[in-house]
């Protein structure tokens, strides 16, 4: 079963919106954490419930979003596996500097859910990994039915000759 690209963008839409509406529904954010990982904590994993639910949303969504942008480049498994590995790292580099230093770029929340988001991009790299592998063992000209040429006839009803 191959499900639409448009399918897909419609969804992660979606994502992006719930995470919205459980933002304003959880209130504003005021956080002193110096690691995205401090989060996954059970303290404010119990004192944060609906934020959680946001950020992971958030960043389920992200992850969809790069590897929707990534489906557009065909079969170049190996270019995609180190483009997600690069948007990954400047993610996780990005959210660990801006939590660390204070700046407030982008919110927490959403500091904290590119961090996440490019730590889920282990699922997709695992996925090219796997997909290369097999286009590397199984080349797709080989998968494919090949039927003998016929020659085309001039007619197709039988020719009479008087």
């Amino acid at each position: 079963m191959k499900v639409k690209k448009e399918v897909v963008f419609i969804i992660t839409i979606c994502l992006f919106g719930f995470s919205y509406l459980l933002d304003y529904f959880a209130g504003a954010l005021r956080l002193n954490i110096t690691s995205p990982l401090m989060f996954l904590t059970q303290k404010f994993l119990i004192l944060y419930p609906m934020t959680f639910v946001s950020l992971t949303i958030r960043s389920i969504a992200l992850m969809i979003s790069v590897s929707l942008i990534l489906s557009l480049i065909e079969k170049k498994y190996f270019t995609k596996i180190i483009i997600s590995f690069f948007i990954g790292f400047i993610a996780e580099v990005y959210a660990f500097q801006q939590l660390a230093t204070g700046a407030r770029f982008t919110p927490v929340t959403w500091t904290l859910s590119i961090s996440y988001g490019g730590a889920l991009l282990i699922i997709p790299i695992i996925f090219y990994v796997l997909a290369a592998i097999t286009n590397f063992l199984i080349p797709h000209n080989k998968n494919e039915t090949h039927l003998p040429k016929q020659e085309p006839s001039e007619s197709l009803l039988p020719t009479q000759d008087n």
